[in-house]
């Protein structure tokens, strides 16, 4: 029906006449309602219809208080926002007259389109109106900023000046006490009891003596001091050395433990303390333990030494898991210090209002660490005060803390005694003023005016505080008539309603009430909420210099406002502006944002439009603010990581103020919790072209990289609700891009801010619009010039989490973490949007096949070959639970969907069925014939399990009968192969199983009804299953690609390229897929999925854009930046393994050798010049260039030598003769000959020039018995080096040509192998051998001849002096040769084979493929060549990062290579798949693929 249409017409008729101030306006509501009469029948009576009335309405109110004065009267921004909103009524009305003029017939054919595009008006109205009236109520609250913007510019100025001065001053004694305990603990200084900022204070005197009494005697039954305190408020059990205190807000639990604090600081009994507040580090529970520590170190020397020791071994403790930390930073250093004698007998730890930490974990992470370790920490007795919270209380049901824990809820005590403590305290509080103003009655208040009071305060200790603050204010010096004020208001809340706030609701009102009247006039308006507001929603506390810039006020307004709120917050003075301000109590934010409580709209904080208020501010501070290397790090330092680069921190403070900081971190989170108006959209499309890089690179150098992609991925969703006009395409694309950025170069952009500018923007994908929109700003970057992607790949991360493979995986129930257990026994859990590892668990001591989350997320189940099922807290990393006695080895587990029961397969054949809680009681064993693959729950509590045994069995474990001795299952399905997994449809109603044979089978559950099977490409085996839907099936395979299936029609709805997975898992919500190659994590999604699958929503409105993107980019650019990809062209997937890359010695060209074929790249442009085929199949090929880069040399499988020429690829010669692989090719100086070397034992010279062609050799060196690995010619051609092997016997040293004798013993390697280097003369006469003690896998001499490099299997470099056997002065006669060589073994830190060496370009250092080793002086060469420009740098590859060595420089980092750039693995078995000159470097990376970088703009 086409009420809800009608209702909007209406409305829109309203708008007409209250727009009469704006005949502008007016015309366009007129015309619009005369087009939209004509779509009536088009509408219909949805959600979007009555949002749109909703605002028209909202519009109409907004209209008549604005035009109320007329249009001329409009401030001018209101009458901009008028301007434009006209404009899109004019559009709406252009768009529907169009359509209207169309002939009938048409209007009929296209009326399916018509409804669709009056559904698109009606949207793009209803957005108009919300952002209309969003801007007006934002420009509102800011209008109040023009008025301070330019009061006291100057003294603000002065006052930032001094505040400098005044923070340089305050950090000078820190840095003068060298304090190494604190810079490796970190504690948190701000959570004593007694610290400056801190809030709370302690008991007045008389007040909560019960309470006070019971906790004294917990800890010491003869305290002195019990004699002064009244009876105990219940017994106190000293045995138990945990004390809970808890109750519910504002009773006071803070203030006792003050006290108590104090109390025990004072009789020289106190451990430490630390109280929690949810602001800043006092709420992480990283801290708690740390600092704990730390103030124990300070009390007690011995338990301090203790400690430094454990430091000195692990200094990296401070980051530690809270369980670990306090094992290794408490628990550890305790008892040593126990054993010397240095600690009392019950020495108490304070941790206050422990509910106030951030922690998501099921059971409180503090909690369980302390139950862990409780055995271990005797003397020390805790108390605990908190709120009862769900977490916390299931905390102290763990049995190592059940056992020993007092609990004492204050909400118990008499309330007599309660009542009474708060008389004690108001009385207190009136004498105080009365004695400080004078004229005041000496009986007043009346005892009827304290007893309402005191109903109002109704046992809450919050309330009597608040209160006498309020009737205490000292600038108002009126408390008579403020007490009158608030018992009024009290009472009018008591006779309004029955609510348990009305009272405090009452009061806060009546203390905002006076603070307004306290404020100056042009303070007043909207500031107070603006402020309050702010307050209220940050996400951290906030100093106020930190508020004042974060809204954009002079801080003189701020300094001059907040002390009007004294009563309901706790403002530092202006000598304390490190400490934030903090709001009295949580109940008083939660009744500024419930407009049921605060009924003031001068107070009333609207979430939604204030958080666009920050977010606006947010953006337009990072706009301002952030740039290129915001903290000026100087060159010289760039390629170190952050935490190494001198200074840094103060550079942070200097550069990045804390509000900056605070826009930074929180922007996002305010902008999906915003209403959003255009202005909010420009200001982020604005900063996306402009500065999201400089933010990124702002998140890194805070150590805050972590929250980016999960936060740009929320705020995609969020954009994707909101009628964005397709000129926004630019900043989806980007959102979209920053996100997939962060993803992939997670682990260099977290690790160094300057890697956002040399990793992630130039390996970004080729047609990337954020790398094309800020590639500007990168002066000195690697280019890659072959084997970048055209487009963001399937790949969002790819992540090594150890050096095991990995043998299984698992998503959380909300996809955001992935565990994985590994083939070391290890379990890892890391973060499905950056990869990075987030927590680790060790105790398995074989292979981890099977892991799975609970259903909360808040534990993990492993099975491992071990034979052991493990149940561990995801929090702690503790493990809570092993069962293994009744188990062979575990192949898979699984979680009951109530989280109440647990499944584990084994590979004897049976299941295993467990209560948790009661795991060692309620066991059952359910029987399979054979190897148990897989164990999967159905929602309805069936479990389904699937065996070798070729069958997938349906139990009933609703009806289970425990004690049973066997059970037979519902269903058994048999198949005809085995069973390698088994999913069910989340309605329960199918099974799918995944068979061995790579098929699918799809039954029905509730009769084991066989209804289709599934066929995949090739025999891969299934190794995971996941329904998405009802109808959509996701199948992973092991070697192949894998499939997402439409059940009804057996017909594949995606595909993902996927090979060799060992172990997959699909996340819950279909938008993420994990696999693991090797000891690799990939992390990817669906190609056609954009953000999610198909057949859950749409593709995301990024995904949409970022197509468009494509579609519209230039074609001439993409194709030539298409070219430059050089070998993969247009169709790569039919292109052959690299086998062998050389770049020429001028550095112009680059020879690629394929199996199949070769190709020359021009080396400026990555651009294949030409193509040759080979005449024969090439899986190993030997390449070299000629010295002026005019021939080329390779080699075949049929050991044959072909000879091409480099400018015209013409086949100039083809030697055959070698009778074994050929393992060496050089060309001679004068390029007539080619020298060869042979695993036949031979060394060749071929005659590459003579004419006739000649294919016969002459053989320089033979020995049938060796094998030559390698093979180097010297640059004057007048020396060889080899590298050989031969089996059983040591070769023969007896020849008289040899000038010197070995320095070492022939020794077999492996497999009675004999490892030998020798010298040869251009005549090929052997001058010199050396036994090596493994296989000799490179050699290479000096530039000079005089030295020797020699780099062999076990990643060990030799360098040796050839001065005495290779002179260099022939007239000279040689000096008596050498009874040895003179050697010198150089460390390079690996283990792996050396198969490129070279002296570094200055002579004075070592290069490997993957090391730097600098040469003692003695062993450096006697003479080096000139360097010049083209000989300055050299370049090598080590654990994830390419390095740079400078000539006269260490060697510096330069840029981290994602997976997909990597070196392949094969470099280490072949020496020509890595090739390096000058600035220029090529290599085979994964996937066979060739990789060209360009460095010399760095």
């Amino acid at each position: 029906m086409a009420t809800g249409f009608k209702g909007v017409i209406a409305a829109l008729k309203i708008t007409k006449e209250v727009s009469s101030a704006c005949p502008q306006l007016q015309l366009a509501v007129g015309a619009l309602l005369a087009v939209l009469e004509a779509f009536k029948k088009y509408s219909g009576a949805n959600e979007s219809i009555s949002k749109l009335l909703s605002r028209v309405e909202t519009l109409n109110g907004a209209l008549h208080k604005f035009l109320s004065a007329g249009y001329d009267a409009c401030p001018d921004p209101l009458k901009r926002r008028l301007d434009n909103f006209i404009k899109t009524l004019e559009s709406i009305t252009a768009d529907a007259k169009k359509i209207n003029s169309r002939g009938r017939l048409v209007r009929i054919v296209n009326a399916s389109d018509n409804a669709e595009k009056v559904e698109s008006w009606v949207k793009e109205l209803s957005w108009q109106i919300q952002s209309f009236i969003l801007e007006g109520t934002i420009a509102l609250e800011l209008t109040i900023h023009h008025g301070f913007k330019s009061i006291n510019r100057q003294l603000n100025n002065l006052e930032m000046g001094m505040q400098g001065i005044k923070e340089g001053v305050e950090r000078l004694p820190l840095q003068l006490s060298g304090d190494a305990l604190y810079t490796r603990l970190r504690p948190v200084i701000e959570a004593r009891f007694d610290h400056g900022s801190s809030v709370h204070v302690e008991c007045h005197e008389g007040t909560r003596g019960e309470v006070l009494a019971t906790i004294c005697s917990w800890l010491r039954p003869d305290d002195p001091r019990l004699a002064t305190l009244p009876e105990p408020a219940v017994p106190a059990d000293s045995d138990r050395r945990i004390l809970w205190i808890y109750a519910l807000p504002g009773v006071g639990k803070s203030t006792i433990a003050r006290t108590t604090a104090v109390y025990w600081d004072e009789d020289k009994v106190l451990g430490a303390t630390f109280f929690c507040a949810r602001d800043g580090q006092r709420s992480d529970i990283l801290a708690i333990f740390r600092t704990l520590a730390y103030q124990l170190a300070r009390r007690f020397p011995k338990f301090r030494d203790a400690l430094v020791k454990i430091l000195d071994d692990d200094p990296d403790l401070y980051a530690a898991s809270p369980a670990r930390q306090l094992e290794k930073l408490i628990a550890e250093p305790l008892q040593e210090a126990v054993k010397q004698g240095g600690f009392h007998r019950r020495v108490p730890i304070i941790i206050d209002a422990l509910d106030e930490c951030m922690d998501k974990a099921a059971v409180s992470t503090i909690l369980t660490s302390l139950a862990l370790h409780m055995s271990k920490l005797e003397p020390l007795c805790i108390l605990i005060t908190s709120r009862r919270e769900q977490n916390i209380a299931r905390g102290f049901l763990e049995r190592a803390l059940l056992e020993c824990t007092q609990q004492l809820n204050l909400i118990d005590v008499r309330p007599d005694l309660t009542k009474r403590d708060i008389a004690s305290f108001v009385q207190y509080c009136f004498e105080g003023i009365r004695r400080d103003i004078p004229g005041l009655h000496p009986d007043w208040p009346s005892r009827a005016e304290v007893d309402k009071l005191l109903r109002l305060a109704d046992g809450l200790f919050i309330y009597a505080a608040t209160a006498m603050l309020f009737i205490a204010d000292s600038k108002a010096q009126d408390p008579e008539g403020r007490l009158n004020r608030l018992l009024e208001s009290g009472n009018a809340a008591t006779k309004s309603g029955t609510e348990s706030t009305s009272q405090l609701d009452k009061l806060y009102e009546q203390v905002l009430v006076d603070a307004l009247g306290k404020m100056g006039e042009d303070l007043q308006g909207s500031l107070p909420r603006l402020l309050l507001g702010t307050l209220v929603l940050a996400e951290e506390r906030l100093h106020s210099s930190t508020l004042a810039t974060l809204l954009d006020l002079p801080p003189r307004v701020v300094e001059r406002s907040l002390p009007a709120f004294h009563a309901v917050m706790t403002v530092p003075a202006a000598n304390e502006a490190t400490s934030p301000i903090r709001l009295i109590h949580l109940s008083f934010t939660n009744f500024l944002v419930d407009p049921s409580r605060c009924t003031d709209k001068r107070f009333l904080v609207h979430p939604p439009t204030h958080h666009s208020l920050i977010a606006l501010r947010c953006l337009k501070l990072m706009q301002e603010s952030l740039k290129h290397n915001i903290c000026g790090v100087p060159l010289e330092h760039d390629h170190l990581f952050n935490d190494d680069i001198p200074g840094l921190s103060d550079m942070i403070d200097e550069h990045i103020s804390p509000a900056l900081e605070y826009a930074s971190t929180y922007w996002l989170r305010h902008l999906v919790l915003s209403d959003v108006s255009e202005e909010l959209l420009s200001a982020l499309e604005e900063f996306c072209k402009t500065r999201i890089i400089h933010w990124l690179e702002t998140l890194s150098l805070l150590g805050r990289v972590d929250i980016a992609a999960e936060a740009l991925r929320s705020t995609q969703s969020f954009l994707q609700s909101l009628p964005l006009r397709e000129t926004r395409t630019d900043m989806c694309v980007l959102l979209y891009e920053c996100e997939r950025m962060v993803q992939a170069f997670y682990p260099a952009i977290s690790a160094s801010f300057m890697q956002i500018y040399r990793t992630a923007i130039p390996f970004s994908p080729i047609c990337s619009l954020l790398r094309h929109r800020y590639q500007a700003y990168v002066s000195q970057m690697v280019e890659v010039r072959v084997g970048l992607e055209d487009t963001w790949s399937t790949t969002l991360a790819s992540r090594s989490p150890g050096t095991s493979h990995i043998c299984a995986l698992a998503f959380s129930t909300e996809g955001a973490r992935i565990v994985c257990g590994a083939g070391d026994g290890s379990v890892r859990l890391l973060n499905t949007h950056t990869g990075a590892q987030l927590q680790s668990f060790e105790d398995h001591t074989d292979w981890v096949t099977s892991v799975s989350f609970s259903p909360t997320g808040k534990e993990i189940l492993s099975g491992s070959l071990d034979g052991t099922v493990r149940l561990w807290d995801v929090a702690t990393g503790a493990c809570r639970g092993t069962w293994g006695e009744d188990s062979d080895r575990v192949e898979s587990v699984a979680w009951s969907p109530d989280g109440a029961l647990i499944a584990s397969g084994d590979l004897n054949g049976t299941v295993i069925l467990r209560v948790v809680a009661s795991a060692h009681k309620n066991v059952s064993f359910l029987r399979h014939t054979d190897w148990v693959r897989s164990v999967t729950f159905a929602s309805d509590g069936d479990l389904l399990s699937g065996s070798n045994d070729k069958t997938c069995r349906i139990w009933d474990t609703t009806h289970i009968d425990w004690d049973a001795a066997g059970h037979a299952p519902s269903h058994t399905l048999e198949h005809p192969s085995y069973v390698m997994a088994v999913a069910v449809s989340p309605d329960s109603s199918l099974v799918a199983c995944g068979l061995d044979s790579g098929e699918i089978v799809l039954w029905k559950k509730l009769d084991g009804q066989r209804l289709r099977a599934l066929s995949g490409t090739g025999n891969s085996e299934v190794i995971s299953l996941a329904f998405y839907s009802g109808s959509c099936l996701a199948a992973a395979y092991s070697g192949s690609a894998f499939n997402l299936w439409d059940i009804l029609t057996a017909t594949p709805l995606d595909s993902l390229d996927s090979a060799r997975a060992a172990s997959a898992n699909f996340s819950p919500d279909g938008v993420h897929i994990a696999h693991a190659i090797g000891s690799t994590v990939h992390i990817r999604r669906w190609p056609g999925s954009g953000n999610a699958p198909r057949e859950l929503r749409p593709p995301s409105l990024a995904m949409r854009f970022k197509q468009r993107f494509e579609q519209r980019f230039d074609s001439t650019r993409l194709l030539r930046l298409r070219s430059a990809r050089a070998v993969e062209e247009m169709d790569n997937r039919t292109l052959k393994p690299v086998v062998a890359v050389a770049i020429s010695p001028t550095r112009t060209l680059i020879l690629a050798v394929y199996e199949d074929h070769w190709r020359m790249l021009d080396a400026s442009t990555g651009e294949c010049m030409r193509t040759r085929k080979h005449p024969g199949l090439t899986i190993r090929s030997t390449i070299a260039w000629s010295p002026s880069g005019n021939l080329i040399a390779c080699t075949n499988e049929d050991k044959s030598i072909h000879v091409w020429e480099a400018q015209t690829g013409n086949l100039l010669r083809t030697f055959v003769g070698h009778s074994k692989r050929v393992t060496a090719v050089a060309f001679t100086a004068n390029e007539q000959h080619i020298l060869s070397a042979s695993r036949d034992g031979s060394i060749c010279r071929w005659n590459v020039r003579r004419t006739p062609p000649e294919t016969s050799c002459e053989v320089l060196f033979q020995s049938d018995d060796d094998e030559i690995d390698s093979f180097a010619l010297s640059s004057d051609g007048e020396w060889m080096l080899c590298g050989a092997r031969r089996h059983y016997t040591p070769p023969d040293m007896s020849s008289a040509d040899l000038v010197a004798k070995p320095s070492r013993r022939p020794v077999a390697y492996g497999h009675q192998w004999y490892c030998v280097l020798r010298l040869h003369d251009a005549t090929g006469r052997v001058v010199w051998i050396e036994n090596h003690p493994s296989f000799i896998r490179s050699v290479a001499f000096s530039d000079d001849c005089t030295r020797a490099l020699v780099g062999n299997e076990e990643g060990e470099v030799f360098v040796y002096d050839l001065t005495q056997l290779v002179p260099r002065d022939s007239t000279v006669a040689r000096a008596p040769p050498p009874l040895a060589v003179p050697k010198h073994q150089l460390g390079t830190g690996g283990i792996k084979p050396v198969h490129h060496l070279s002296f570094a370009p200055d002579g004075l250092g070592i290069v490997t493929e993957r090391s730097y080793t600098s040469i003692p002086r003695e062993f450096q060469p006697l003479r080096r060549c000139a360097a010049g420009p083209s000989s300055t740098a050299a370049y090598f590859y080590d654990k994830e990062w390419l390095w740079r060595v400078d000539l006269a420089s260490g060697p510096r980092r330069l840029c981290w290579l994602p997976l997909m750039f990597r070196p392949d693995d094969l470099i280490e078995h072949s020496p020509c798949l890595w090739s390096a000159r000058n600035h220029l470097i090529a290599y085979r990376a994964s996937e066979d693929r060739l990789v060209v970088v360009d460095a010399s703009r760095c």
